[in-house]
């Protein structure tokens, strides 16, 4: 964005500025934290890290897809222009998931392609070449010819590397005619300028590729894009090498370096200093040829760092060994040139010696990386075995509390006893729930509750069983009858046991009583009110609006009765249904829509009416994630 816009590093003030005046936690701050971020990825600046990360903090907290898998992307960017090739992959993964799960193909091919070149960073062409074809066919079929540009400019990278010049050429003047024709395309049309250039000169048509460089370095030189400017450099070095003139070869050579230094592109490093180290070998020039053959082995140390943590202190030891070897050596070169007039044999017979130690070394040290690599792979594969093993423990461990909490859950026949026509619609988010629906008969009294803890998975579940044992507790030991001292109860058992300490952890639901002495329903309604369907008319009841546990208000639950005729249905729900994201928008459900659907169905059986509502919400919900536990129960009175 920083390249393509012209937008100058000073603007970053301002926009700094305007995030710190925006103190909410919103889409808007995750696009400006992902933009900033953008902009000191561009720049190879570390600061492109923290904003990233901060968006991502903040886009996960508020389920914003997009902004997720632009603050993955921004960081495996980051990570791939500092050649740490596993992490760059790890976040490309990470945010190609999100995207996916949104449908959002303009992302998803960005990404993959990213991919691409991360493969490629590690050699693997294969996979490289997959990641650039699929790239191509999501793009294809968006209709997005940037991004077909973009994946085709891989695919003839992979053409290049394999020795098909020919066939690359191809690739790069389709990226080449697709960039042409479109706008705020000039850098990857520079780019595609280079790599024709390159492929030109594989098929010795020197002239022609010259003539394709001088245009790439004419438009980076516009977009004052100094990595493109140093990548474009080193290709043209290397054609005045294939071309036997070392002299200009070394002189692009070493502007390239310079660039790639600033930008700590320590993969371009590796491959430019040992091309600069060959041309001084070749000149005589022995100590400047060993001072970039140190870089090289330097720069290569760093990349292979960040890929395989675990080689850290071995890669060390050899880098502090050959560094001694080098020094001593540098020494020996020194003393022969100052004695080359004198003994042209013995210089001639140390400088072999030099030749073979380094080309011994540079062997060794292959050797003994692809040896620890080898271990460090054996580790993590058991690493992921155990970890396999681990998740299926815990995996089977909240099986077995699903089947506990099932077994707490009141029976079919007890609800079927007191309430012949109804249905139960329960939708757990993670296998256990903190939504629960509760029963007891006492006294001639049916009591029926629908709550949602706080949390879901297990800390909604561990929440779900506390509250049903003081549910209990109130009505079974303690005597209480009416709807609304049970919940003034149970919120004072929930406040002496778990949010002395300040937490607010409780419930909101609703408690249900019928009274079949005096052929009476009364309720308490915590936060969630119960919806009557009559006449076809939806009737929202009263609800006190404070949770069950410690809220910003105690006060006693309000003492409600339901004025109901025979055939009126009444619904009990918690917040999952209407609070799930789907749809073509990727927006919540919401309880007008859930209300307006209740009243359509309320002409058909209970069973149909459960089956309708569990389809309507899977197909709303599509591809996303279920975000909260779904518990809805009808009553036909």
């Amino acid at each position: 964005i920083f390249a393509s816009s012209g937008m100058e590093a000073s603007n970053l003030d301002s926009l700094q500025r305007l995030l710190k005046n925006n103190k909410l936690q919103d889409s808007n701050q995750v696009n400006l934290l992902n933009y900033i971020a953008d902009i000191f990825e561009e720049t190879a600046n570390d600061s492109c890290l923290y904003y990233a990360s901060k968006a991502l903090n903040i886009s996960q907290s508020i389920n914003y897809y997009k902004g997720t898998g632009a603050a993955y992307n921004s960081i495996g960017s980051y990570y791939n222009g500092k050649g740490e090739y596993q992490l760059a992959l790890a976040n490309f993964i990470d945010g190609y998931t999100v995207y996916e799960k949104i449908n959002n193909k303009r992302a998803m091919s960005n990404l993959m392609n990213s991919m691409g070149n991360t493969y490629l960073g590690i050699n693997n062409s294969k996979r490289a070449f997959e990641a650039y074809s699929k790239s191509y066919e999501i793009a294809s079929i968006d209709s997005n010819k940037y991004m077909m540009g973009i994946s085709s400019i891989g695919l003839g990278n992979i053409q290049l590397l394999n020795k098909r010049a020919d066939k690359a050429l191809e690739f790069f003047l389709r990226a080449k005619n697709i960039f042409s024709t479109s706008q705020n395309s000039l850098y990857p049309l520079s780019v595609s300028y280079t790599l024709i250039g390159d492929a030109l000169i594989e098929l010795d048509k020197y002239d022609e590729a010259f003539l394709n460089f001088n245009k790439a370095i004419e438009k980076l030189k516009t977009l004052d894009n100094s990595y493109g400017i140093a990548a474009t450099y080193n290709v043209i070095g290397k054609a005045y090498l294939k071309k036997g003139d070392s002299d200009k070869a070394l002189d692009f050579f070493l502007k390239s370096y310079s660039i790639f230094v600033e930008r700590n592109a320590f993969d371009d490093l590796q491959n430019v200093s040992l091309n600069i180290s060959n041309i001084y070998k070749q000149k005589n020039n022995f100590e400047k040829a060993l001072h970039y053959f140190s870089n090289y082995n330097n720069f290569k140390d760093s990349v292979f760092n960040s890929t395989n943590n675990k080689q850290i202190l071995e890669i060390e030891a050899k880098y502090e060994t050959g560094k001694k070897v080098q020094e001593i050596e540098v020494q020996r070169l020194k003393l022969k040139e100052h004695t080359f007039q004198r003994n042209v044999l013995i210089t001639s017979v140390v400088l072999i010696i030099f030749i073979l130690i380094l080309l011994y070394n540079r062997y060794n040290v292959k050797r003994k990386a692809h040896g620890a690599l080898t271990i460090a792979n054996h580790d993590l594969e058991i690493k992921n075995n155990i970890i396999e093993h681990k998740n299926t423990e815990i995996t089977d461990s909240i099986k077995y509390a699903q089947r506990i909490q099932n077994a707490i859950l009141p029976s079919l026949d007890s609800l079927d006893k007191w309430l012949p026509h109804n249905f139960i619609l329960f939708k757990p988010k993670d296998i256990v729930s903190g939504d629960f629906y509760w029963a007891t008969e006492h006294n001639n009294k049916f009591y029926l509750a629908v709550c949602d803890c706080t949390g879901h998975g297990v800390p909604g579940a561990f929440m779900s069983i506390l509250n049903i044992g003081f549910l209990n507790e109130a009505i079974k030991e303690k005597n209480i009858e009416k709807p609304n001292e049970v919940f003034n109860y149970v919120r004072t058992r929930l406040i002496d046991s778990i949010s002395s300490d300040g937490h607010q952890d409780g419930m909101d639901g609703i408690l249900l009583c019928i009274d079949k002495t005096l052929n009476q329903i009364s309720y308490a309604a915590a936060n969630n009110e119960p919806i009557l369907v009559s006449d076809n008319n939806i009737i929202e009841l009263p609800k006190d609006k404070m949770p069950v546990g410690k809220g910003e208000k105690i006060q006693s639950f309000t003492l409600q009765t339901i004025d109901a005729n025979e055939g009126d249905t009444l619904f009990l729900y918690t917040d999952g249904y209407a609070d799930q994201f789907g749809g073509q928008k990727g927006k919540k459900f919401k309880y007008k829509q859930l209300n307006e659907l209740l009243l359509s169905l309320n002409n058909k059986s209970m069973e149909n009416q459960k089956d309708e509502l569990n389809s309507v919400i899977e197909n709303w919900r599509g591809k996303l994630e279920q975000v909260d536990d779904i518990l809805i129960i009808g009553i036909k009175l």
